[in-house]
């Protein structure tokens, strides 16, 4: 009897560690998986970012080259080499 009950106690402690190291073991694989998710939103909100600042360095670009486009159209037209 005594002997059974040993058994069945050890085989309770053994059944108790390996749950134990299963549950570790999903564990780990759970917390990667929410690290690359966060690492997903970081890389898409830095792209984000990036186009919007793309964006408006084209737009102060654009914003220039008008600029510069007004300005030769308020320039008085070039004289011929003869003189007009």
């Amino acid at each position: 009897m005594w002997k059974t009950l040993s058994e069945w106690l050890l085989a309770f402690l053994n059944m108790s560690r390996e749950l134990q190291e299963n549950r570790t073991r999903i564990r780990r694989p759970e917390e990667r998986l929410r690290d690359m998710e966060e690492a997903l939103k970081l890389l898409a909100q830095e792209q984000r970012h990036t186009r919007e600042i793309e964006i408006l360095e084209r737009e102060k670009l654009f914003l220039r080259l008008q600029t510069e486009t007004q300005k030769r159209k308020e320039l008085p037209p070039p004289r011929g080499k003869h003189g007009s």
